[in-house]
């Protein structure tokens, strides 16, 4: 008589055999044909008869049977197959080891999906071996797949199964194998970002960096500004004028920028912001009253200027300080200044000025003769004679006595 056991596996579980608990019997599936039953009586060892399926080995370590299964299935009694299923979001992939099959005795070319076109292939992953079929978009209504939705999920099934052998004797020992998965997918799910969001309703950023306005001060001896003087010391006589170069420093500054002077003042240490000061410009325009514009400040990258050195009383030396202030060169106002202006150039980079300082300036005192280079106060005088400024005024005094009896005389004579 011919058996044919047919075993359902729902959602990767594979029954061949039915069994309940560690009751004494073991009962078949409800697949199995009317009138064939299989009841298999227990002895007293626990492992006799075997209670391990497809070949799964028996043990008693305490006082009920442990399986040891083959590869491939898993259960109590190895009653199960082992299917390995990946519900992606571009595909479905499902394996079940080659081991299953070939204990089955069921051979490659007899698996297949819902579709008989729709073959399994051998397949090799991580060292095992795998009977493998995948599912993606384009094959699923080809394949038999059973797509199944309601108001939040969708589920594609499918089910790998095996043809009958060909009947080609009066029995058959082989295994018509079923296996029925589903891939289930939520239409919604919440998604969240793995730290905290901070809501900022005002960016506020300052960015200084070195070398973006670059200013310098030099200070020359005369207005073609070809011999300048060089610190450390400078000694300026009180009777000098001193030509004064303001310059943005970088050639790449020259198409951006032009340079706005918008105070001078002098102090007399080195510190801008002493109270002690003597302005020399305020607010772009003259205030000393030596003070002289060389060009047009405002139309170029430098600004050029003159005044007259002096001292401040106690102090020996001067530091000149100028707060200066980028123009833009185009637009419908000029840069330079209009000497007398009521308010600050609209146009004045407002933001974007900085201090540019220069000195000591030391005051040098006048020489005694023009040939002669500078000497301190005590060198023009001479205690054993008189001092010669005297000499050359009592010989002025002379001149002029004859100079006025001369025009007396002759003055006489007209009348006679």
């Amino acid at each position: 008589q011919e058996r044919i056991v047919r075993s359902l596996l729902l959602l990767s579980v594979l029954c061949l055999a039915g069994c309940e608990g560690n009751k004494s019997e073991l009962a078949s599936t409800h697949d199995l044909r009317p009138g064939v039953a299989l009841r298999v009586k227990r002895s007293p060892d626990a492992c006799l008869p075997n209670p391990c399926q497809h070949q799964g080995k028996c043990q008693v370590p305490v006082d009920r049977p442990v399986c040891s299964c083959k590869p491939g299935f898993t259960g109590e009694f190895c009653q199960d197959v082992i299917l390995k299923l990946a519900c992606e979001e571009e595909h479905m992939k499902m394996m079940v080891r080659k081991e299953v099959f070939e204990l089955l005795k069921i051979p490659l070319e007899l698996v297949h999906l819902k579709n008989e076109a729709c073959k399994v292939s051998e397949k090799e992953e991580e060292g095992e071996l795998f009977f493998a079929a995948t599912l993606t978009g384009e094959n699923h209504t080809t394949c038999g797949s059973v797509i199944q939705q309601n108001s939040s999920h969708v589920s594609y099934s499918n089910v790998i199964e095996s043809e009958q052998e060909a009947h080609r004797a009066m029995i058959s020992r082989s295994f018509q194998l079923e296996v029925h998965f589903s891939c289930i997918y939520a239409y919604e799910q919440v998604v969240r970002l793995p730290f905290a969001l901070t809501a900022v309703d005002k960016l506020v950023q300052f960015v200084v960096r070195e070398g973006h306005f670059n200013a310098s001060m030099r200070l020359y001896k005369s207005p073609s500004y070809l011999e300048p003087y060089h610190l450390p010391s400078v000694a300026v006589p009180l009777t000098d004028t001193l030509y004064v170069l303001l310059k943005i420093e970088g050639q790449h500054q020259l198409k951006y920028f032009l340079l706005s002077v918008l105070d001078c003042w002098a102090t007399p240490s080195a510190d801008p912001h002493q109270d002690m000061q003597h302005r020399l410009i305020e607010q772009g325009c003259p205030h000393d009253e030596t003070v002289t514009y060389l060009n047009a400040i405002g139309e170029s990258t430098t600004a050029k200027f003159s005044f007259q050195m002096f001292q401040f009383v106690g102090y020996p030396e001067v530091f000149l300080h100028c707060r200066v202030q980028l123009c833009l060169p185009d637009g419908p106002e000029p840069c330079a200044k209009q000497c007398p202006r009521p308010r600050r150039n609209r146009r004045a980079l407002t933001d974007d000025n900085r201090i540019v300082s220069y000195g000591p300036i030391l005051l040098l005192a006048p020489p005694s003769s023009g040939a002669e280079t500078h000497h301190s106060s005590t060198d023009q005088q001479d205690p054993a004679g008189p001092s010669p400024w005297l000499s050359r005024a009592l010989v002025v005094l002379c001149v002029l006595a004859v100079l006025t009896v001369a025009a007396a005389a002759v003055s006489v004579g007209r009348r006679l």
